[in-house]
């Protein structure tokens, strides 16, 4: 019999990111969908204002452990998530796909690779290999490499930590569902930048948005950010550059 999967309780990004590898995964009801983005829009209605990730993810995981619509599937689905989760670090992959190219990708992408591929066929190998199992003859072994992406890692690293910052006091952007405009972190490459997204025709970071610039959302986040002990400098596009 298996053990309940472990959910992320209390770290907020963590637990945003178990939501979004959540609602991309693979359902074989039409409806499934549908109420994981009614449990969590139900979750955080009376929450005050803060979106908390966390509650969202424990409100699935009750529903889950149920029988209403869609039960049975959200708790297969769950569990591959807290699986992949477990199973990938946050570090990058070089993937043996091929004998004469070496692709290296994030541990995010892995993690997708998992949840696609669901628990029983992603496994851990030695060494701290994943292994992708696609049928009985063949699978993707990803290794653990370290050396050029060891800066993009920690900016990564720094984005988790601005945005465990940032959740409890402003609204962030919802690009999951491609509605809720809001602030927006973005690790690119060896930085962090903070900024102001919303779902218009291009869908791109808005650095000079009123509530971003003259509505205060930006002073605030350099505020927390600095009372966290982070740099928090201006640029001239008007983004904030978060670093240590």
């Amino acid at each position: 019999m298996q053990s309940d999967p472990r959910l992320p309780d209390t770290d907020e990004s963590e637990a945003r990111e178990f939501l979004e590898l959540l609602e991309g995964a693979p359902f074989s009801a039409p409806y499934t969908g549908q109420v994981i983005d009614w449990l969590i829009r139900d979750s955080t209605v009376h929450a005050s204002g803060m979106f908390s990730a966390a509650r969202a993810v424990a409100a699935l995981w009750h529903y889950a452990a149920g029988h209403d619509l869609g039960a049975g599937e959200i708790a297969e689905r769950v569990r591959d998530v807290a699986h992949a989760m477990s199973l990938v670090a946050d570090e990058h992959y070089a993937a043996d796909s091929s004998p004469w190219r070496l692709p290296t990708v994030r541990g995010r992408s892995v993690r997708d690779f998992c949840v696609a591929a669901g628990r029983r066929r992603s496994l851990t190998g030695p060494g701290r290999t994943v292994v992708i199992a696609r049928d009985a003859h063949e699978h993707t072994v990803y290794r653990p490499v370290t050396g050029p992406s060891s800066s993009e890692a920690t900016a990564e690293a720094l984005r988790h930590e601005v945005l465990t910052v940032l959740a409890p006091h402003v609204h962030l952007a919802d690009r999951r569902s491609f509605q809720g405009s809001g602030v927006l972190v973005e690790s690119l490459r060896e930085r962090v930048e903070v900024t102001w997204w919303s779902p218009d025709e291009e869908a791109r970071s808005d650095h000079q948005h009123p509530a971003w610039i003259t509505g205060g959302v930006r002073l605030l986040c350099s505020a927390l950010l600095r009372g966290e002990g982070m740099e928090a400098a201006v640029q001239p596009d008007g983004a904030l550059l978060v670093s240590r």
